[in-house]
């Protein structure tokens, strides 16, 4: 006699395929993020003293804090141990000069955590980046307060960065401007925390693509499609081609916002002219426009296009010639 055995399904949890399991987890990512991030936080400790450490203290707090009370009062899941506030805070906090108030980096995180992230469905459903977007909306309203630039200590004097001398259909670079070595090293440089030294940017850069967490195509792509913009319109001059190459949030932004995996094209084709895309907005914004900067303006337009680029740019399976849309696939 066959006995008859019922299947328990209480306790399984049905999800769509495909069913994959990795052990790179996404607070696992997260912790390797938070942990090449330590660099240019350490640096910028070093150049503008302990403020920095309240800045990211305020920002850490502030982003888990509001994650936490939305996720909370919409009976959602919580999801603080991920350590993906924890990233966003850290890059609002050293996205800002140091002279930027504490409240600033409350509504930017805020901004960030409750409008850009929770509200379109959280992590992995974002269209934008969080950080960038709240660094974006924080320089649009409240320039006067986040925009006051000072040299490094111990002479701590107001200043205006490189790119506000060089940006704005100039071709030459101003005396004024550090030379390229100390503005790879952060020597004399105003501007915001995160972005000051360039060696702390590329130590956090090299942790990444070590780890496995980024490859080298989206921050290459962008920094290359920059500087082969600036050194034809800068008549090849090496000196001002690597002027806007190490000035301003370019490398910073590169590294730890534009490889972000929410809010970025999944399609190798796609990271490709998401990269280049990134690139030739931030030269043409920082030519064109008087607005020095422009990689924050940048990833969001690109963040915008991102599902676009994905449905066109889809890879072709094997035995069709041509690329099956990603809409037509469901």
């Amino acid at each position: 006699m066959v006995e008859k055995y019922e299947f328990d399904t209480n306790g399984l949890v049905m999800s769509p395929s495909p069913h994959l399991f990795s052990k790179r987890t996404s607070a696992w990512i997260m912790q390797q993020v938070i942990i090449a991030l330590i660099f240019p936080a350490i640096a910028g400790t070093y150049f503008f003293g302990l403020k920095v450490l309240i800045m990211l203290f305020v920002g850490i707090f502030s982003s888990v804090l509001f994650e936490y009370l939305y996720q909370k009062i919409s009976r959602k899941k919580v999801t603080i141990s991920d350590y993906s506030a924890v990233v966003t805070g850290m890059l609002i906090a050293l996205s800002l000069p140091v002279t930027a108030p504490l409240w600033s980096i409350i509504l930017g995180s805020g901004f960030a955590i409750l409008i850009v992230k929770q509200i379109p469905g959280g992590i992995g459903r974002n269209v934008f980046n969080p950080a960038v977007a709240a660094r974006v909306m924080l320089k649009l309203f409240f320039s006067p307060w986040i925009t006051n630039w000072v040299t490094p200590e111990p002479d701590v004097v107001a200043t205006a960065t490189p790119l506000e001398s060089i940006g704005y259909f100039s071709k030459t670079v101003p005396e004024e401007i550090p030379d390229l070595w100390d503005l790879f090293l952060g020597i004399g440089l105003g501007g915001n925390i995160g972005e000051t030294s360039k060696l702390a940017i590329l130590i956090g850069l090299a942790y990444l693509v070590i780890r496995g967490i980024i490859n080298l195509k989206i921050p290459v792509l962008y920094v290359l499609t920059v500087a082969i913009i600036m050194s034809i319109y800068g008549d090849f001059s090496f000196t001002y081609m690597m002027s806007h190459v190490l000035s301003g949030t370019l490398l910073f932004g590169a590294t730890y916002m534009a490889t972000d995996y929410s809010s970025g094209p999944l399609t190798p084709d796609g990271k490709t002219v998401f990269a280049i895309g990134c690139g030739m907005l931030t030269a043409v914004i920082r030519i064109v426009f008087n607005f020095p900067g422009g990689v924050g303006f940048a990833i969001l337009i690109m963040n915008a296009l991102a599902p676009t680029i994905d449905k066109y740019l889809a890879p072709r399976i094997y035995g069709h010639k041509k690329r099956i849309l990603r809409n037509s696939l469901n």
